[in-house]
Order: structure tokens, then sequence, then C-alpha cells
């Protein structure tokens, strides 16, 4: 039990942190006057906790051989996930939280208790996007047309039901199709490496004494050159007073870099165990 309570206060401190951190040009932060709500990146998680004790149980079950990624019933616990976050906040959720996670904090539990927290992270988390049991498929599939306004995107890709089971689709096929609208499930999908060496750059800040907003500012502008460029590849200095400067612009060009808030959260995260 004291495992998990201090995973997941670390979780919620990581979204807490990272969500109020100031300035993030384009993304949300503390004083931002263009995003409205941005307390329910929070609410999301914490309007499904118990889920998420489920999910670290789950990976404590595989590591201990109990359970393996396809008995866990991975797609159900995000389904419930997201029906509970749904059912506080409505279309307010931050949906993406739930989806990124829910199997972070599975893989989390699991590679608390290997050797090498890196590698086993990496391999348990490309297990359970292999996942193709259709009844964890099909319950990811529900709750994202329900709870995340992505049939739309579904339908374009021609996605349906039968479509899963017939061509034994997995988990991170599933994401990766929606990744197109949820652009924060790439982070898990693909550019898990990205994650990684930010969160190495917030632990080697953090060792070097940095206050922690000063070093989630700079691990967000190390994300987003990565993942923008432009306006961020011209930053020589970190300022406070050029970091307004570039989120008035970014505003006013109606540029959004909230997708970076939830990758921000789990480079944060990871940085404890890396």
């Amino acid at each position: 039990m004291g495992a998990l309570l201090d995973y997941i206060g670390r979780l919620v401190e990581s979204v807490e942190l990272t969500v109020y951190s100031y300035v993030k040009p384009g993304a949300p932060h503390r004083f931002s006057t263009r995003f409205r709500y941005i307390e329910d990146y929070l609410l999301t998680l914490t309007s499904s906790l118990d889920t998420y004790g489920q999910a670290y149980e789950a990976g404590l079950g595989i590591g201990s051989g109990r359970e393996t990624p396809l008995t866990i019933g991975l797609g159900r616990i995000v389904q419930t996930a997201l029906a509970r976050s749904h059912k506080r906040l409505g279309s307010r959720a931050r949906q993406s939280v739930n989806l990124v996670f829910i199997p972070v904090t599975v893989s989390v539990a699991y590679s608390l208790r290997q050797q090498n927290f890196v590698g086993s992270f990496r391999r348990m988390l490309r297990s359970l996007l292999q996942v193709d049991d259709p009844r964890d498929t099909l319950a990811l599939f529900e709750g994202v047309r329900t709870y995340c306004g992505g049939g739309s995107v579904l339908a374009e890709r021609g996605l349906t039901q039968s479509r899963l089971v017939s061509e034994r689709l997995s988990i991170g096929e599933l994401l990766e199709v929606l990744s197109t609208s949820i652009r924060e499930l790439s982070f898990l999908t693909r550019k898990l490496d990205t994650v990684l060496e930010v969160g190495s750059t917030i632990k080697t800040l953090v060792e070097r004494g940095l206050e922690l907003n000063d070093v989630l500012v700079r691990a967000y502008l190390e994300l987003a050159k990565v993942e923008v460029g432009k306006p961020f590849t011209e930053l020589k200095e970190v300022e406070l007073r050029v970091l307004y400067e570039i989120d008035r612009e970014l505003t006013k060009s109606g540029r959004d870099l909230s997708h970076l808030v939830v990758p921000l959260a789990l480079a944060l995260l990871l940085s404890y165990y890396i």
C-alpha cells in the first residue's frame, strides 16, 4: 500500500505542477489568459484515482507472474477511467490524461521491481500496446467513442467493431489512429524516447538545485523545440519577459500547444524513477 500511495502522490504532483508551471508559451499555465479550466487536467485524474490503483495492482500482478499483459483487461481499465472522468467533468474532461497514464501506471508498477527501470518500462509499455484481445480493444473503442468524442476519427479511418475483431488490431494500433486528433498519444506509440530524454533533463536540473518551476519551463522548451520548432529553436535564453512575448504571439496566431502538457507531466513522473 505504501508504494501505491507514493506513486499516486507523485502522479498527482506531476500533473498539477506541470499544468500550473509558468510561463509555457502556447500551453496552459498559471497566468494564462487564454486557457480556461486548466484545473480540469488534475480533476480528470483525481476523478478516477481508484482506477489508477487498479492499474497499479495489475502491474504488480504481471511482475509476480499472477497476470500477463493479456489478462489484466487493460482496455476495460482505461474505459472505466474514461467513464468516471466523464461523469465528473463531461466534455471538459482531459481524457488524454487517462489514455496515457493508465498504461503508464501499469508499466511503472511492473518496472519498479525490476533491475533496470527504463528498460523494463519500455518493454512493458510495448507489450501493453501489443495487446489485441477483442474484449480490450472493443472496450477501448467504445470508451473513446462515447467519452472522448473520437467517433469521427474512427469513422474517417474506417474503424468499426467488426474490423477490430476480424483484423485483430492491437491497442497500440488503435491509439495510433487516435493520435491524429488526440496528439498526446503519439508520445506513447512513437515518441517515448523524447519523453525519456526530457525526463533525464528534468532529473539533471533538479539535482543541480534549480527551482522546480524553472526546471519544468526549461523542460517544456526542450520538448517544444523538438515538436514545434520555431519560435522555440530561436530562443537563446530563458527570460520571463521573452516567454510572455512568445505566449502572446502564439495566442494571437491561434497556435495551441496544450498537447505538450501531458507528455511533460509524464517526463516529470518518470524523472522520479530513471
